[in-house]
């Protein structure tokens, strides 16, 4: 076997959150370069995240072979190289990954393990990908934490694959005042070591709100996030008695629709935004 010396990823977009995507399944560039190398897959997420060393993405995907019960499994990091079990936006860009390693996949449906269980996805016209999200679970639908400030705060928390506190505010201008909270609360020893994302939300009209989310991993907020827009969505639906929600966050819209009784559909887009070769010895 010779040396790899670079192996191919793509940069893509759901809704502007970005990642990078990687064929590691049995006999790929990327599995060669493993079984040559002994450096991990999250200090490699790190490189490959990072805006000088790496192409500046918010996370890394490695599609995988499935042992059973799907089409591929899909392996996910942070940016900061933690694991992840579930990324909505991640699902449709990996949804079209998989569609150009195999065509077929274009007209049908991918099922995908993950750590939050076995995901569906199914590319639609127009660049746009309907995920089967994983069921929702309300932990609390008015959790009161304590912040340094001696204030509460009050939030609704749900688990749509992974941990959101989702406050409603009156307007995302807000988000720079309220960034610093976000930071203690996705942290807070109330939550346990794995704490949890923070997702604020404004109401439009019945069944349209606004949403942006602190991802813990990225330690910022991003452009979309799906499991975030799933719990805004599910938090309005509280108020609004709505079932059918457009989520518009600051890099797209995503339709949520909460009709099934067990799992959400997201449908927003995905982009490819190119394919790189990326050089093995700046992982070293």
């Amino acid at each position: 076997m010779s040396d790899i010396k670079t192996f191919p990823l793509l940069k893509m977009s759901g809704a502007g959150n970005t990642f990078a995507l990687v064929d590691a399944r049995s006999g790929s560039s990327w599995s060669q370069l493993e079984n040559q190398n002994s450096f991990s897959r999250a200090s490699a997420v790190k490189k490959i995240c990072h805006p000088v060393f790496g192409i500046h993405t918010d996370g890394v995907l490695f599609i995988q072979d499935a042992a059973s019960g799907g089409d591929f499994a899909w392996d996910f990091y942070n940016t900061d190289g933690s694991n992840a079990e579930m990324c909505g936006n991640a699902a449709r860009c990996a949804a079209l990954f998989c569609g150009t390693l195999d065509q077929n996949f274009l007209k049908s449906d991918i099922h995908f393990q993950t750590l939050a269980g076995l995901v569906t996805a199914r590319i639609l016209p127009n660049s746009q990908v309907q995920v089967e999200m994983p069921s929702v679970q309300v932990s609390n639908k008015n959790l009161r934490l304590k912040s340094h400030s001696s204030a509460l705060e009050s939030f609704v928390f749900i688990n749509t694959g992974v941990p959101h506190l989702v406050q409603k505010i009156h307007t995302l201008q807000d988000l720079g005042a309220l960034k610093e909270m976000a930071r203690e609360m996705r942290s807070h020893k109330d939550l346990g070591p794995a704490g949890s994302n923070v997702t604020f939300y404004v109401e439009k009209s019945p069944g349209k709100i606004e949403a942006a989310t602190y991802e813990r991993g990225v330690e910022d907020y991003t452009l979309a996030c799906g499991t975030g827009a799933v719990a805004a969505a599910k938090a309005h639906e509280f108020e609004s008695g709505q079932q059918d929600i457009e989520v518009e966050m600051p890099g797209g819209i995503l339709n949520i629709n909460f009709k099934s009784k067990d799992k959400p559909l997201m449908t927003g887009p995905a982009l490819i935004i190119g394919e790189f070769r990326y050089n093995v010895e700046v992982l070293k």
